[in-house]
């Protein structure tokens, strides 16, 4: 019985203790707010004010667009390898835009002036032909078709002696088959300079020149930019979009 009457002694004083703390603790039924001063300007001072609406036109977005850095020197990979992607071609843009109506009269040069066109792009014997053959006689004289630096100028199986030139928009173009080389690697060259004869060497069974546009090592069909009747580029717009597996999608706007 001791033991009870202790135990119901301290239950008595936790409950006499909890009731005197609650008793104690208050909650404000009201919470005080001061509202901030209001400041009114004068009708004298707002027919001062002069609006500067141009402020809120819209104006357009200008967007980062590197430029392509066209070295003076070239590892021995790039020297020998004609389908050779640029990495930083795609590396801050999500595609290359090539306006040709930009692109003035004297910044390209058809690279056999007068020539006939022997075989064209496209499916041939089997095999994708990947360029366009053109010819006048033996051993013509080939020009650069725009400004840029020549990557490769050395021999590569099947295309024999041949020059890759890169170019400041974006696209390299590919002369093979070629007897004599007149340009190194590392050249800095201009639009209609003579950069090789003429040839068959490689796999060729006549004296001419195979001419390629690449884009980040993809060729493609040369009519898109170039009419070859009249040997000039066409007035219009190309995007050239990357996809899976190194394709490149071309869209003309």
């Amino acid at each position: 019985m001791g033991f009870i009457q202790r135990t119901r002694t301290i239950i008595c004083i936790i409950a006499v203790i909890f009731c005197s703390c609650s008793r104690r603790t208050t909650i404000p039924t009201q919470l005080s707010y001061t509202p901030p001063p209001v400041f009114n300007l004068p009708d004298s001072l707002l027919s001062d004010l002069e609006i500067d609406f141009a402020f809120y036109q819209t104006q357009p977005a200008k967007f980062y667009e590197p430029i392509l850095e066209l070295r003076d020197s070239f590892s021995s990979v790039e020297k020998h390898i004609v389908g050779l992607s640029h990495e930083e071609l795609f590396a801050r843009r999500q595609e290359l835009v090539l306006d040709l109506k930009n692109i003035p009269e004297e910044a390209f040069v058809f690279p056999l002036p007068g020539a006939r066109l022997l075989s064209p792009f496209g499916r041939r014997n089997g095999r994708m032909h990947t360029g366009m053959d053109l010819k006048i006689n033996c051993q013509d004289t080939v020009v650069a078709a725009f400004d840029g630096v020549v990557r490769m100028a050395n021999w590569s199986r099947g295309y024999g002696n041949v020059i890759v030139i890169r170019h400041y928009n974006g696209l390299e173009t590919v002369y093979a088959h070629n007897s004599k080389h007149l340009v190194h690697s590392g050249d800095h060259i201009t639009a209609g300079t003579p950069i090789c004869l003429t040839g068959e060497t490689g796999r060729a069974t006549t004296d001419h020149v195979h001419f390629e546009i690449r884009v980040n090592g993809k060729p493609i069909d040369p009519t898109l930019m170039i009419d070859f009747e009249n040997q000039s580029l066409h007035r219009k717009c190309l995007v050239f979009t990357p996809e899976d597996q190194g394709n490149i999608r071309i869209e003309i706007v």
